[in-house]
């Protein structure tokens, strides 16, 4: 009888151990994570999906994955969020972290809404030849790759605004799934005001086991 009452006892010292290692605070993301409702979440990952993810990613603070760019882009001079400097690149990786099992993401919108730090006219060294593009181990991501104040008008003045917003798809996709971040550049007279991705998808319940989620941030710096 004493046997058989010390092991329930071990029994329930063991559950409740297990019961606030599951409690432990969460891994933060280093984007800000608003809750879409669910009257926002695409047919796609409604019906069997045991835990359906429905998120949208600011960017609040400087987040650089080196890989994802050249060199000579990394050692550019860097602009952030409203800087009004012209001759800077606009760096930035998004890394998505879910606490469930096997999350797979079936849409995904990214939108950059910008601003011209200089005026632009054809054919001069200013605002009208900036670009924007979803880059991947150094590379434009197609056909995510575009002018940023794409014509007309030919000619702008500063302030002139921008909003690219972009469904990804292809291998932007796949690489969103395969890799857990999405890189952007932006170059190089425009003042990025705001970017944010929005993330729809589906995941396995329960908490990570032995599969890996985590994106190891290689750099970030403001």
């Amino acid at each position: 009888m004493r046997r058989q009452t010390i092991t329930r006892f071990a029994a329930l010292t063991l559950s409740l151990l297990a019961g606030l290692a599951l409690t432990a605070a969460p891994v933060r993301p280093q984007e800000q994570e608003r809750k879409i409702a669910p009257q926002e979440v695409p047919a796609i990952v409604k019906g069997e999906c045991p835990s359906p993810v429905a998120v949208t990613l600011t960017a609040t603070t400087p987040n650089v994955f080196n890989a994802d760019f050249t060199p000579g882009q990394l050692a550019a001079p860097r602009a952030w969020l409203n800087d009004p400097s012209y001759d800077k690149h606009f760096l930035y990786t998004f890394v998505f972290r879910r606490e469930e099992r096997c999350c797979q993401i079936s849409k995904a919108v990214l939108t950059v809404k910008m601003k011209a730090n200089l005026p632009g006219s054809p054919g001069g060294a200013n605002a009208i030849n900036d670009s924007i593009s979803i880059v991947h181990l150094g590379s434009a991501v197609p056909p995510f790759s575009q002018v940023v104040f794409t014509p007309p008008p030919t000619t702008f003045p500063v302030g002139h605004p921008s909003v690219k917003q972009w469904t990804l798809t292809g291998a932007a996709l796949a690489n969103l799934n395969a890799y857990r971040r999405l890189s952007i550049r932006i170059q190089d007279d425009a003042k990025v005001e705001s970017t944010t991705l929005q993330l729809w998808g589906c995941c396995l319940s329960g908490p990570k086991g032995d599969v890996a989620e985590e994106v190891t941030t290689a750099h970030s710096e403001q």
